[in-house]
């Protein structure tokens, strides 16, 4: 962020698995209003083949130079996500207690989802919620979340190489729900689909309440497309993007077993929880990620769930220049994750100016919540 007599900008940088994508925001009359975007591809990465001599992290420092010499953003502090799989998010439900006895039962229960000793992870926690049972025991829900330190000290390494310094830290799943989702009522079931992993997302009433991660993305998407008419690996990446209706023409349709196994996850997880929430009921399935603009998966899902499915909109917040509007209709959801970071970086003069945001909406991130070491 930088200040002074001009406008705070506020940028985002995303770390994804095919290209590193930064947003640049600015605040104008009350609104975020976009002043830069651009991404890097990392696809020679992604196929497993560095450059000689160097190893990957110096490769990711190398692209992410790159994409801020093209930039030339105006700040110098960035807003920066994680992936979703290297972290963990859990909602815990514990009886009321004082804050002394929640660290420690915190503390316990932390052990039955992290393998790694608690020294070596960064966690915290957050009470979201309390509320009444069956029985008049009230209880209250706590939101887990944590990270390898090692991970977390990897990505600094990455913007304080490229000449940066990380303002905000968080897991990319907090990111995707502000952008896409922010403070709309009711329950939303989001379903990123990334080039490596799939992120599932329950959010109610703006808050993140069930976060899972599929070692399943787009590209095996692209392989089951190459595979089943006997293309290459980049004749599929272009037919996937062709506007062709491989899901639901009868015609040309073909199986996708990813994207059954996606619906089939999702279904679990909104089963689950309307089991432990009586009442609760999903409105919509949002879209989300690289894939999600891949020709007849809206009607797809639809037809699987028997929910209104859309498409995500990560600008629907922000203001931008009409001459973009092409461009940044193209880009659908890849840009989601980086918007929804320099998004938080424009709350923090918003809030100042509206007070809009109580503490039960409270956005959660590394570098906030860590601040809580148990």
């Amino acid at each position: 962020m930088v200040f002074g007599f001009g406008k705070p900008h506020f940028l985002g940088i995303d770390f994804g698995t095919a290209s590193i994508k930064a947003v640049e925001l600015s605040v104008e009359d009350g609104h975020p209003v976009l002043t830069n975007y651009g991404q890097i591809s990392l696809s020679d990465l992604e196929k497993g083949t560095p450059a000689q001599g160097r190893s990957y992290d110096e490769e990711i420092v190398l692209h992410l130079q790159a994409l801020i010499e093209r930039m030339k953003p105006k700040s110098r502090a960035a807003y920066v996500a994680m992936p979703a799989f290297i972290g963990l998010i859990s909602l815990v439900e514990f009886p009321v207690m004082e804050e002394s006895e929640l660290e420690e039962a915190v503390r316990f229960e932390a052990h039955k989802y992290i393998p790694s000793s608690l020294d070596d992870v960064a966690l915290s926690w957050e009470v979201i919620e309390r509320r009444g049972a069956p029985g008049g025991e009230e209880k209250m829900e706590v939101l887990l979340v944590a990270a390898l330190n090692k991970e977390v000290a990897r990505y600094e390494r990455y913007i304080n190489k490229a000449g940066l310094t990380v303002d905000f830290l968080e897991l990319e799943t907090f990111s995707l729900a502000r952008s896409i989702v922010g403070e709309e009522p009711g329950l939303s079931l989001m379903i990123d689909i990334g080039s490596r992993a799939t992120n599932l997302v329950l959010i109610e009433n703006g808050l993140v309440r069930v976060s899972r991660n599929l070692d399943i993305g787009g590209r095996d998407i692209t392989r089951t497309l190459a595979e089943s008419l006997s293309i290459t690996q980049e004749r599929s990446k272009v037919l996937k993007k062709s506007g062709k209706d491989f899901l639901t023409n009868p015609q040309s349709a073909l199986v996708f077993p990813v994207l059954q196994m996606i619906a089939g996850e999702a279904t679990r997880i909104l089963a689950s929880y309307q089991a432990k929430h009586s009442g609760v009921q999903c409105k919509n399935i949002i879209l989300s990620g690289g894939t999600a603009q891949f020709t007849g998966l809206v009607k797809y899902y639809t037809d699987i769930f028997k929910l209104p499915v859309v498409l995500g909109n990560s600008w629907r917040n922000i203001k931008y220049d009409p001459r973009l509007a092409k461009k940044i209709q193209e880009s659908g959801t890849s840009f989601s994750i980086a918007a929804g970071l320099a998004l938080r970086g424009t709350e923090t003069v918003l809030k100042k100016k509206e007070n809009l945001f109580p503490v039960s909406k409270k956005k959660f991130s590394l570098k906030e919540l860590f601040t809580r070491k148990i």
